[in-house]
């Protein structure tokens, strides 16, 4: 019922054992005898007597007896490989899905078959196609995916890939670019929404800085442990507008978190001058000094400016005071007493002080009048 109406299918067989002059029971063709007897790109001249130069009608009749004769068998006789194929998806799926395998025709190199397909050359083919050309060639993909497990291609498996390519990723994203060794894509395909969220980006970091090389087939265990060498790396350095330099860190600590290794975020090394601050502040709390959290106010344009408290001056002092305004420009001049009162201190060790007083003088308010 799949090939046409009952009335319709004898019709053909009728005109099958008028072309051959041979009663149906002895009817019998090896499928390449089938397909050569009758051509689909030409009517065939022991056909003419009926269809004329009709192509139309001669491949309307073709199909059907083509198709009872996959139905009957269990293998198309249709020689050419799309052709094939293309009848197997129509008698298993529906006639509109037909159209998307003959995108193939285009697509495939020259020299290629469909049983050369894997991921990776599928990927490949992918890139090298034009925008329009794209969409057909991933819905032919998606195709042979369905008929892996189609009962009617069960003796045409040889036709197809070795095993199913998977859905192909957008052009935008970095699995496009960059895909997953074995390992870490048997990981991602099992993992959860973090770290599959993760891993295509900082792999793809991973190969741009030189970390691992696309040789290189790394355990998710391993790639957590190397890929903290990336933690204060910026991705704008590297042509990446997104993720940020936060959603970078929160990408590696992931990875560690759904690997096996015993795992903490790397702490970030502080600078010289923010170490000789945090340094400063541990004295004056162990000296029981007031003014603390006003030198907070001076460090932050210092470290900055990659200077530590002995690096002061009172030109950067006055320079810093006059691009500020408001309460920043207070609290920073607040900060600086604090800064002169310790140089002034003799029971205050001056080393990693500044080494003379800024100069700043007091602002006194005008009385009132």
């Amino acid at each position: 019922m799949r090939a046409g109406r009952p009335f319709a299918l004898a019709s053909a067989i009728a005109l099958l054992i008028k072309f051959e002059g041979v009663p149906l029971n002895l009817l019998s063709y090896a499928p390449e005898e089938l397909d050569a007897r009758f051509p689909h790109n030409v009517v065939p001249a022991h056909t003419q007597s009926v269809f004329k130069g009709e192509m139309t009608r001669y491949l309307g009749w073709r199909r059907m007896i083509f198709d009872v004769q996959l139905l009957e068998t269990g293998s198309p006789a249709d020689q050419d490989t799309i052709s094939a194929l293309m009848r197997i998806c129509r008698l298993e799926h529906g006639k509109n899905t037909t159209q998307n395998l003959g995108a193939l025709r285009h697509a495939l190199p020259t020299g290629m078959k469909i049983s050369d397909l894997t991921y990776p050359v599928a990927l490949q083919v992918d890139k090298q196609l034009s925008e329009k050309a794209r969409p057909p060639f991933r819905a032919a993909i998606s195709l042979l995916d369905r008929l892996q497990d189609a009962p009617l291609a069960a003796a045409s498996r040889h036709l197809l890939p070795p095993e199913i390519l998977g859905r192909l990723p957008q052009p935008s994203g970095h699995l496009y670019h960059t895909p997953l060794p074995p390992k870490l894509n048997t990981a991602y395909l099992n993992a959860a929404p973090s770290l599959k969220a993760a891993l295509p980006f900082v792999y793809r970091l991973s190969l741009v800085t030189g970390i691992f090389s696309s040789e290189q087939d790394p355990s998710l265990d391993e790639f957590a442990r190397k890929s903290q060498q990336m933690w204060e790396t910026d991705p704008v350095d590297y042509g990446f507008v997104k993720p940020s330099k936060v959603a970078l860190k929160i990408y590696i600590r992931n990875i560690g978190k759904n690997s096996t290794i015993f795992y903490s975020a790397p702490k970030p090394q502080q600078s010289r001058a923010s170490v000789a601050w945090s340094e400063l502040r541990d004295r004056m709390r162990a000296l029981g000094k007031d003014g603390v959290n006003a030198t907070y106010f001076v460090s932050k344009p210092a470290i900055m400016d990659q200077l530590a408290p002995a690096d002061i001056t009172s030109s950067w002092v006055r320079e810093t005071s006059q691009s500020l305004n408001g309460h920043k420009r207070n609290a920073f001049r607040s900060g600086i007493f604090v800064l002169d009162e310790l140089v002034e201190d003799l029971g205050f060790p001056s080393e990693g002080l500044p080494r003379q007083v800024s100069g700043t003088a007091r602002e006194r308010r005008q009385p009132r009048t």
